[in-house]
């Protein structure tokens, strides 16, 4: 059998303790580590005097740094078995996810900072796992993936099975494995709140003549009221988080989310509005997971990578062609409502503000007076080059379009 990454059975190397204050400190998890857990001392890496600091052989701070080691990299990143890296080689990056790097300092004084911890990484704190095996056996077991690469076996299994079975006999065995998120994810929309919402064309328009010979003065009238609200469920098509036949109120944080949202073309005209809830809404908050909330566990770091990947599923464009990854959010939607929840919040994809989805739209009013009419006048696009087939390459998969 081959030597393991670390010798679990060896007695480290004496070394001396360092400690890290809280401005060195990047990670947010980290800081809240600091303020716990710190004691003044001297920072090892920039060499304050009498700041909060913690000590790095700590156990809440290995703990932390094995939690952020799991959600930002791969297993294959710092294990040499797997790669040509190493954990020690992380604490080097630039920018770095753990700990300022301090330009000052030389690179075999923060060698023996990082070295004075990294044996206890991989052997203490056994509540989070970074290694998935030693030896021969990492060969039968998949590496871990980071967390923040929203990869979540459940999501993945569901949309699978969502492809071979009823939608609503795929829900009843996911609905508990979803249920423990529930505390994770839960925000509270006060009544009275306003929210935006738009819709392509109006009602009419009246022109006026203001001079001989001179262009037309135009006056418009928008969509308002129902016209612009949750459409009859006769009509109603196919979203992100409905099925067809199922209204539901989309509304968002913003005026030009809101108008980005339903894909305008140049020169169209739009019709805008708000609308204001009437009670409080208990929503499921997708926007942003946070770390800081789960980390303490394995088990809980697979519940924050499933936050993550649903955040991810719901914040991916589907284009007009291809709305079939609203398979997925509509199972995820429906399963959010059987958890008791009004409505949720998620990230847009093509504005800079958030999107609201109440399920049931009597929950908001419209706000007379708050009707306008908008002229789109550009609409711009975002492109990223992709890597080009080559016939001549080896490729492990490849698949048909």
């Amino acid at each position: 059998m081959s030597d393991p990454i670390v010798n679990v059975d060896s007695t480290p190397d004496p070394v001396d303790t360092h400690r890290v204050c809280f401005d060195c400190c990047v990670a947010p998890l980290l800081k809240q580590v600091v303020v716990r857990e710190g004691q003044p001392a001297t920072c090892s890496l920039c060499g304050a005097s009498n700041a909060p600091c913690v000590d790095t052989g700590n156990h809440e701070f290995l703990l932390a740094i094995k939690a952020l080691i799991r959600y930002h990299f791969g297993e294959w990143e710092y294990h040499s078995k797997l790669g040509d890296g190493s954990i020690e080689e992380l604490f080097f990056r630039d920018p770095n996810p753990f700990l300022k790097i301090n330009p000052q300092q030389s690179a075999i004084d923060r060698e023996d900072i990082v070295m004075s911890c990294v044996y206890d990484i991989v052997n203490r704190a056994p509540q989070i796992s970074i290694i998935t095996a030693f030896g021969r056996d990492i060969y039968n077991y998949a590496p871990m993936t980071p967390v923040a690469s929203a990869g979540s076996a459940i999501l993945f299994e569901a949309r699978k099975a969502l492809k071979e079975r009823n939608h609503f006999l795929v829900e009843a065995e996911y609905i508990d494995q979803l249920r423990p998120i529930v505390p994770y994810i839960t925000e509270t929309l006060r009544a009275g709140t306003r929210w935006h919402r738009a819709r392509q064309g109006i009602k009419k328009r009246s022109a006026s003549i203001t001079h001989a010979g001179a262009p037309l003065d135009y006056a418009y009238q928008p969509h308002d009221k129902v016209d612009i609200g949750a459409p009859p469920i006769v009509i109603a098509s196919a979203g992100r988080a409905n099925r067809p036949g199922v209204s539901y109120l989309y509304l968002a944080s913003d005026l030009a989310t809101a108008a980005a949202e339903i894909r305008p073309h140049p020169g169209e005209l739009v019709s805008v509005g708000n609308f204001e809830l009437v009670r409080d809404l208990r929503v499921a908050d997708i926007r942003a997971h946070d770390l800081t909330k789960l980390w303490r566990s394995d088990g809980e770091l697979e519940l924050l990578e499933l936050i993550a990947t649903i955040e991810d599923v719901f914040s991916t464009a589907a284009p007009p062609s291809n709305r079939s990854t609203y398979t997925v959010t509509q199972f995820l939607a429906e399963i959010l409502r059987q958890l008791g929840f009004d409505g949720i919040v998620f990230r847009s994809t093509v504005g800079d503000g958030y999107n609201l989805v109440i399920f049931d739209p009597s929950a908001a009013d419209w706000v007379e007076g708050s009707s306008k009419v908008i002229d789109v006048k550009r609409v711009t696009y975002e492109t990223v080059d992709r890597p080009l087939f080559d016939p001549m390459a080896h490729y492990d998969f490849t698949f048909e379009h």
